[in-house]
């Protein structure tokens, strides 16, 4: 079973929907995007078969514990061809996690895609991070789940433009692609993760502060259909009054668009 898949599984245990949040996936807590890969994979339980991801937006309540979750799954509606499931996460009774998911089995329709394809050479044509960085310097455990190859290597204290987007192909180690909910949940992680740092390398050096995420939104396009790696583009244009908004694109190998999402952080001064 591939490492993000086994970490992002949800089972019935005694009659309630269980999952098992992995200290693998540290970012300020248990990472965001991971959360909310949880709850999307917990929706696919209720999915009916052969539906796929269309939509995905949860707000961040509170930040869970590492250890067991439970996950409460509800159909709001159940649709021909679409349906909306509700899912909350909790722990000890207290949600931290609230989400709504669209699905769909409808094919067809109408084929438009003017988006604009990010020039981006193939990961085998260049370094991973590794190859940038001293072999002393501290890595955190949640980047241990992927290989990153950046489009444009900035080394740290070099400041870019506000709106400069952050650029780079993602490899989930060891991934399994063991069905649509899973291989969507990639891009949950990806969008979720690179909002903070596409805002922060825009920032003095100096500046201290974190910015928790207060909620997330991911519209997928197309079924990622196992692409091993994974192009995110993400930018940060816009913080004002405390709050600070994301967005970004997951695209496939082949240049096909996956996923759109954005998100908004709350400015936080470290204690």
């Amino acid at each position: 079973m591939g490492r993000f898949h086994q970490d992002t599984a949800v089972a019935e245990i005694d009659g309630v929907l269980t999952a098992n949040l992995s200290k693998d996936w540290e970012i300020w807590g248990p990472n965001g995007g991971y959360v909310a890969a949880i709850a999307l994979r917990a929706a696919g339980t209720l999915a009916p078969e052969g539906h796929r991801p269309a939509s995905f937006s949860c707000q961040y309540l509170s930040v869970g514990a590492f250890g067991p979750a439970q996950a409460e799954v509800r159909m709001l509606k159940a649709g021909r061809s679409a349906t909306c499931i509700a899912v909350e996460l909790s722990q000890a009774g207290k949600a931290f996690l609230t989400a709504q998911v669209w699905t769909t089995n409808r094919e067809g329709g109408p084929e438009v895609d003017v988006t604009p394809r990010v020039g981006a050479p193939p990961p085998a044509e260049l370094k991973p991070n590794e190859h940038y960085l001293p072999a002393d310097a501290p890595k955190h455990p949640f980047w241990a789940n992927f290989e990153t190859r950046p489009l444009v290597w900035i080394p740290w204290g070099e400041q870019l433009e506000p709106g400069a987007p952050i650029r780079q192909w993602q490899r989930f180690i060891d991934f399994e692609a063991v069905d649509v909910f899973a291989d969507c949940a990639r891009s949950l992680v990806l969008i979720d993760t690179i909002l903070w740092p596409a805002h922060r390398r825009s920032q003095p050096p100096e500046a201290d502060y974190i910015a928790p995420s207060l909620d997330l939104a991911v519209w997928f396009h197309e079924h990622p259909q196992g692409s091993d790696w994974l192009l995110v583009d993400a930018r940060s244009e816009k913080a004002h009054g405390g709050l600070i908004h994301g967005s970004g694109q997951v695209w496939s190998e082949d240049g096909r668009l996956l996923a759109t999402g954005n998100g908004q952080m709350l400015h936080t001064p470290r204690r």
